[in-house]
């Protein structure tokens, strides 16, 4: 069993979570996560760089001038590559180049991020997060009072945008529901903060 810290907003420790991690799969499957990082971080690429090719150059395919008897060398069309406004040879074109990895091979990979967030102790819980108008300050002092001062994600169960518009301008924090995080937004922050039901919730998808 895995024991989780729980705090109140106001950073007051509560009694703590208790995980079987064979919830989570029992270990981390370090090959998949490395699979699966790669897979995100592909798909974040975006391959807009592209060049016409000397066939997509607007122009006459026309020989500029006679081939013989014109006393200067020979010459074709106007749009091959070595000529001034002529198209690039081998061009880089736009492209798509993501990728998914099977569903279940997705849900593995959360599992066992969250474990090892889990086994090297970087998630907290919160016991409950309400915030009754948007107010950027309540959730930079919770963070404050949790001593998470790095790259935090906070998972919060369903849509409220008090949280979310109050946690919108602080740049070291990400919000995520629960129903969306993956492996990759577990993985990339410092720490990693739940609420109580949203960790509750997460739990139930991965044992699912």
């Amino acid at each position: 069993m895995i024991s989780v810290p729980m705090y109140d907003i106001s950073g007051r420790a509560l009694e703590p979570v208790e995980v079987d991690e064979t919830l989570l799969g029992g270990r981390v499957r370090r090959a998949l996560l490395r699979q699966i990082v790669q897979m995100y971080e592909t798909n974040r690429h975006v391959c807009t760089k592209g060049h016409l090719s000397r066939g997509q150059v607007s122009g006459s395919t026309r020989k500029i001038h006679r081939q013989k008897h014109a006393g200067i060398a020979r010459a074709g069309q106007r749009v091959v590559p070595h000529r001034r406004g002529g198209g690039l040879a081998f061009p880089p074109n736009t492209r798509d180049i993501s990728y998914h990895l099977p569903r279940k091979a997705r849900k593995n990979a959360t599992r066992s991020a969250l474990l090892a967030r889990l086994l090297d102790n970087e998630v907290s819980l919160v016991d409950e997060l309400r915030i009754d108008v948007p107010r950027t300050k309540t959730v930079a002092d919770m963070l404050r009072a949790l001593d998470l001062t790095g790259r935090t994600l906070l998972v919060v169960d369903g849509d409220d945008a008090n949280v979310w518009k109050s946690g919108r301008n602080l740049a070291h924090l990400a919000v995520r529901r629960a129903a969306d995080v993956n492996a990759y937004d577990l993985l990339e922050p410092d720490r990693v903060l739940f609420t109580q039901e949203a960790f509750r919730r997460v739990l139930e998808m991965m044992g699912s």
